[in-house]
């Protein structure tokens, strides 16, 4: 029989350590874990108590204790059940439900149990409006008929209720069987509450669920009314009918005149015509609420037996009706048991192991890891004005008055009037486009829009007006042309739709916070999808003029291309040790000259995004950009209103009156400008101390001769931001401010006490700083520590996703290890792991070596190095010098004034040997790559302009289905043929090709060109000493397109090359190129476009083409030329040193079968779906198979008569079962085994087999197979 229960309140729930067990349709609302005394593993079994509440009812929890403070062993939980009021019901408390779960373990004094039983409800509360439910496992004979004399806990429960008018629920039926013969059935469990409660209160028992307990069943009635849930629907776009939504959107749209509708009315119609027609071909709907696993025919079967024999032990209480149930019982257990096992497996083999399900793969380990805080959706929290609130539109009225208060307009008058008088005088002076709107001012071209829809963010939740970014990928030209005179007509007039500035702000619970306070959640806001594209292309434009006119100084790092939180940590970590390396003081420190102490502080501005005051901000965007560009910002930032939204349910509308708009596109590149004088000021403020900036997050690093010198310097710089601060209406937060003494000088060791805005900091031991913890000697201890905390976890729940005949596959494995575990503990270890300790980098490993263990399914004992191999993740000590190796060519490749790459092209002494650095690591790695002294090429640092208007030039990357890889050098010959008779034959046509040996090294691009007046031109260069392939591609195209550039011929211009992913990288957009090489390319292209038709084409490589081997054959030949004088880029540079890392890694192996086998070569991906065949393979080439019986007898599974365990081959036990002539060890069993003679044979061609052909897993897995064939005989089992 189905019930739907409101409450559940488990006792013994038994919860998993760090986590709660989910029921689909409820919310773990109040949990207490095993009491003072319970012992984990002893045999003191059972402990925690849970409520769960079923979703959209509204509950609080309850703090108070109920019980003695002596009581330390009695469980408890509770929560405070909320009836739903009616709009213009007053609240009444009275009408409100307490429900208190209580578990009293049972306490046996002796040895094992030293437990005292302190129960007692002397302080529990009385008032009528409780329920208190539980195992008390305490008789009487008012709730159990088959007690005759009750018990002490009894008796003082019994008193307790008699004297607060409380009375018992229970009838008297039993409630529990023990599991002993000799045991009867009992009441130990309770249900009690006050007299005038229990008039609306009925109790029963319920059905078997398979526990020694019966559920007791209760049904009440409050005030209130049910809830109505409100779901929340979505577009189902993966069932879209797009061509039929693009031509609804044009015929809505095809006789609007944009010119005849201001902004606001143009914005209203193209959304009602978007959803129109996304009303008509885009299916909505909501999830249903998510449903338990199917049950089994045979476990459904099972349960019916179970409770038939738990019935039967009601009617008859014997011996026979006992053991039957005892029976039943355990046997639904292990079938409930097995299915769950069963259903999770079939879905971590079947649908995890599809490539689009990594993103799935990753959102369940998190959840298993408990990553993701658990969702309370109905919990009532604390109001802002300190009422506790349960209707989820009183919450969400609180939420958005905090939001809004926080970003509300503080007023400083006299400040204010200062800020409006320059503000007039700067308004008055025209733009620099002198209202023409020319250049960085005109209006947007539909190449700016195409390129920024593309990178647009895809299943987004939409903003207030429910437009999505799938929608405007899918418009017909009519729309699309009207989006596009909407945004410019916004530009244009400085006006933007009201919608473009309302938000709909969803809370999210912040992990590790109490979810009962307003401040605990934070504030996710969903803006319109237009608006997000209209803010894309004017950050584009932005972004181009902060770089070329360098408004923001270098020390900022954050939300700039090409620029990384880990550029911050580098430049720290490598100032401190020149600081530390400088001579000892001989006479007495002399600051500048002897070895520095520093002092880093890490300070924390207060909601630094929400409280910038927009007239400021406009004030100081005058001063940076062109009025334009200003007096739109502004525009979209003032009058923005927002909304909060719970379980479905909205505030009203707010003013936010200051910040910038959380979500924003444009917000973090704004802020970059807001925050660009502070670097200054700090600059200013005193001599020796560098500035560490990533968006809001601020650190210095003050250096000096002695502890107090730097300490000066450092409060000097204190002082100077909370000036800063004030100046500009922001605040910090003192309190969260951080402070932490830098020196090898372990007297130097004492408190550091700063004062920052008011407040006192001192120094601690560590400090936390944009992801990595620092300490004192920057060993980084604490921060491998904390990192292993992180990944241990990740490591687990992996290996419960696959085993040794289920779950994931191996490339699924690999991508999951690398990006959710090794990604994590490589988090901007550029600039920390050089740095650290030997001993730290092997926690490293160590836990690099556990993912390796879950991806090749290899026993712990497998050595390192082969089992690193195998799971293709590289050792920590190689991937310590290709991370030093990037971070020092980024460095390089930064504009000279850049006070990173001054830090990297420095030459200080080193007198500390056990001081390492990225620089020094990065310089020897460079040099053992034979990088030595090759010229890093500058990076990028000024992007083409997005706004560049000429004739489109095409990309063509396909010559139809006949060009395929697969197709015969024929087939794709003639398909490449057909495509290009297409194309225009009066035209200029270049063929360009590039050459690297080995990929990697030596490259150089060559080019024939035949113009459109017959002649023929040859092009050569060389492309560098370490260079990509494709990198000598973009070099022959280069230099083949300079070549004609000035050709006066008005013909087509086509350019063939064979590289597809040259095309790709160029088919992004002049804008969107981040290399030297593609910018170059790009200029010239759009020079060449100017006065005739571009068209770049791809063509099949090496199928017969004779143009493209002719340009083949040039490229060769121009390999060879010099190519000193040829900068490489810094990914090359890396990768050659990744190269060379690994490669000295291989020849560093040990001797062992797996080296005799590969050599000095890697290990591939064990392809195909036999997870079982892919570990055996792992662990017969690693050396340590695990159904060996010699490796079994070594860690005693495998004893014998005479030798229980050991280590020796040679011992009785460890011999091949088949031939008996040596221990079965993998190489004995791959390659000299008698039995396998034959097998061999057939499958290699000779009995003696090269080890090298054991790199196939094809041949690996079937020599196994066979070995275990000739084994079952003898009694080991099947294959």
């Amino acid at each position: 029989m189905r019930r739907k229960v409101d409450v559940l309140a488990v006792q013994e729930a038994q919860l998993p350590s760090g986590r709660n067990i989910a029921i689909p349709g409820y919310q773990a609302a109040a949990v207490a874990r095993r009491a003072q005394g319970r012992r984990r593993d002893g045999p003191i079994k059972g402990g925690d108590v849970a409520i769960y509440v079923r979703d959209g009812l509204s509950y609080s929890t309850i703090e108070a204790s109920p019980l003695l403070p002596q009581d330390t062993t009695t469980e408890w939980c509770a929560i405070k059940i909320i009836p739903h009021q009616m709009r213009g019901q007053p609240s009444r408390e009275s009408s409100s439900l307490n429900i208190y779960n209580l578990y009293r373990p049972p306490s046996r004094l002796s040895a094992e149990d030293e437990r005292e039983d302190h129960f007692s409800l002397d302080m529990f509360p009385s008032l009528p409006n409780v329920i208190a439910v539980g195992d008390i496992n305490g008789h009487h004979p008012v709730w159990d008929v088959n007690c005759s004399e009750p018990d002490a806990v009894g008796t003082r429960v019994n008193d307790w209720l008699e004297l607060h008018h409380w009375v018992t629920l229970n009838s008297g039926a039993a409630t529990c069987v023990g599991y002993g013969n000799r045991t009867r059935q009992t009441a130990p469990d309770v249900a009690m509450c006050h007299r005038d409660m229990a008039g609306r209160c009925t109790w029963a028992v319920g059905e078997d669920l398979g526990s020694d307990h019966l559920p007791q069943l209760i049904h009440t009635s409050i005030g209130g009314a049910r809830p109505k849930r409100i779901r929340k629907s979505r577009w189902a776009f993966h069932k879209a009918d797009w061509t039929g939504f693009a031509a609804d959107c044009d015929a809505a749209l095809a006789d609007l005149r944009p010119d005849s509708l201001s902004v606001e009315g143009l914005s209203e119609r193209l959304v009602a015509a978007i959803l129109s027609a996304s009303t008509a071909h885009v299916p909505r709907g909501a999830r249903a609420d998510p449903k338990p696993w199917a049950l089994d025919p045979d476990l459904v079967a099972a349960v019916a037996e179970r409770r038939e024999a738990r019935d039967a032990l009601k009617e008859h209480d014997s011996e026979e009706a006992r053991s039957r149930w005892k029976t039943a019982k355990k046997s639904v257990a292990t079938m409930e048991a097995e299915a769950q096992k069963r259903s999770f497996r079939e879905l971590a083999t079947g649908e995890l192991n599809k490539p689009a399900a990594i993103g799935k793969v990753t959102k369940i380990l998190r959840k298993m890891e408990g990553a993701a805080p658990d969702v309370c959706p109905d919990r009532a929290i604390n109001g802002d004005c300190g009422q506790l609130l349960a209707e989820d539109r009183a919450k969400a009225e609180a939420f958005v008055r905090t939001y809004a208060h926080v970003s509300r307009n503080v007023r400083q008058p006299k400040r204010d009037r200062i800020v409006k008088t320059e503000l007039r005088g700067l308004k008055a002076a025209p733009c620099c486009c002198r209202g023409q709107r020319t250049d960085q001012c005109q209006p947007f071209t539909e190449q700016e829009m195409h390129d920024q829809i593309r990178h647009l963010g895809t299943k987004k939740a939409p903003g207030p007006d429910q437009v999505c970014t799938e929608h405007l990928r899918h418009l017909g030209p009519t729309a699309y042309r009207t989006l596009l005179a909407l945004i410019n007509r916004s530009w244009s007039n400085f006006e933007t739709p009201a919608s473009w500035r309302r938000a709909t702000i969803i809370p999210i619970l912040k992990a590790g916070k109490d979810p009962k306070q307003v401040g605990s959640y934070r504030p996710i806001a969903l803006t319109s999808h237009i608006a997000k594209l209209a803010e894309r292309m004017i950050a584009a434009r932005t972004t181009y003029l902060i770089e070329r006119d360098r408004l923001v100084p270098p020390e900022q790092v954050g939300f700039r291309r090409g620029r990384s939180a880990e550029d911050s940590l580098a430049r720290l970590v490598q100032t401190v040790q020149d600081g530390w390396n400088r001579p000892k003081p001989r006479r007495g420190p002399e600051d500048g000259v002897t070895a520095d102490r520093f002092v880093l502080l890490a300070f924390d501005f207060s909601r630094a995004y929400d409280t910038i005051d927009h007239r400021m901000l406009h004030l100081k965007l005058l001063k940076l950009l062109p009025r334009c560009f200003a007096t739109w910002i502004f525009r979209f930032l003032r009058d923005r209103r927002a909304r909060v939204e719970v379980n479905g349910a909205h505030s009203s509308e707010r003013v936010f009156r200051a910040g910038l708009p959380q979500g924003s596109v444009l917000a973090p590149t704004i802020y970059t400008l807001w925050a660009a004088d502070l670097i200054e000021t700090l600059r200013n403020a005193s001599d020796r101390t560098d500035v560490l900036m990533y968006a809001d997050d601020t650190a210095t690093l003050s250096a000096g001769a002695t502890v107090e010198l730097a300490v000066a310097r450092a409060q000097k710089s204190a002082d100077a931001l909370a000036r800063w601060a004030r100046h500009w209406k922001m605040s910090i937060a003192g309190q969260k401010t951080q402070a932490l003494l830098l020196t090898q000088r372990s007297r130097d060791e004492r408190g550091v006490q700063l004062l920052v805005n008011g407040t006192q900091v001192t120094g601690g031991t560590s400090l936390h700083l944009l992801g990595v913890t620092f300490d004192r000697l920057l060993h980084f201890k604490d921060h491998c520590d904390s990192l292993r905390r992180k990944v241990r976890p990740r490591t687990a729940q992996l290996r419960r996703m696959t085993g040794r005949t289920w779950g994931l596959r191996e490339a699924q494995l690999r991508t999951v290890a690398n990006g959710y575990v090794r990604g994590a503990l490589e988090y901007a270890a550029g600039a920390w792991l050089p740095a650290a300790s030997p001993s730290h980098v092997q926690l490293v490993e160590r836990e690099l070596l556990a993912a390796a263990r879950v991806v090749t399914g290899c026993p712990r004992s497998t050595p390192r190095d082969p089992l690193l191999a195998e799971a293709g993740i590289p050792s920590a000590w190689s991937t310590r010098k290709t991370l030093a190796a990037r971070t020092l060519c980024r460095a390089l490749a930064l504009p000279e004034d850049d006070p990173l790459r001054r830090v990297a092209e420095a030459d200080p002494p080193t007198r500390l040997r056990s001081t390492t650095g990225w620089r020094q690591l990065g310089r020897s790695a460079l040099i053992e790559a034979g990088a030595e002294g090759v010229t890093v090429e500058p990076r990028l640092e000024v992007p083409l302009l997005p706004w560049t208007t000429c004739r489109p030039i095409a990309f063509n990357l396909d010559v139809g289905p006949g060009g395929r890889r697969a197709s015969s050098n024929e087939t794709r010959r003639e398909a490449a043929r057909q495509h290009l008779a297409a194309l225009p034959a009066q035209a200029t046509w270049i063929w360009s090709d590039g050459s690297a040996d080995a990929g990697v090294r030596r490259g150089g691009g060559g080019a024939v060109i035949f113009t459109a007046s017959g002649e023929t031109l040859e092009v050569e260069v060389a492309a560098g000493g370490l260079c990509s392939s494709t990198r000598a591609e973009l070099f022959a195209l280069r230099a083949a397109l300079e070549r004609v550039r000035d050709e006066p011929s008005p013909a087509p211009l086509v350019a063939c090359s064979d590289s597809r992913a040259a095309l790709s990288l160029l088919s992004a957009g002049a804008a969107a190129q981040t290399t030297t090489i593609g910018a170059a390319i790009w200029r010239t292209l759009l020079d060449i476009a100017e006065r005739r038709q571009v068209t770049l084409q791809w063509v099949p490589a090496h199928c017969g083409l004779a143009e493209n081997e002719r340009a083949d054959a040039l490229a060769k030949q121009a390999a060879t030329l010099p190519q000193g004088a040829v900068p490489s880029d810094a990914r090359s540079l890396t990768r050659a040193v990744h190269r060379t890392a690994t490669r000295q890694w291989r020849e560093n192996w040990p001797d062992s079968f797996f080296k005799t086998i590969f050599g000095s070569t890697l290990p591939l991906p064990i392809p195909g779906e036999d997870r079982e065949a892919a570990i055996s393979v792992h662990q017969l080439r690693a050396g340590h198979w695990g159904r060996s019986l010699q490796y079994l007898h070594r860690i005693g599974r495998h004893p014998s008569v005479a030798c229980l365990q050991c280590p020796d081959k040679r011992c009785p036990a460890a011999l091949c079962a088949v031939c008996r002539e040596e221990a079965d060890v993998p190489e004995h069993v791959l390659l000299r085994c008698p039995a396998l003679a034959g097998a061999r044979l057939r499958l290699t061609g000779s009995i003696y087999v090269d080890p090298s052909r054991l790199r196939g897993a094809d041949l690996v897995a079937a020599l196994e197979a066979g070995y275990l064939r000739h084994r079952e005989p003898l009694g080991y089992g099947p294959p």
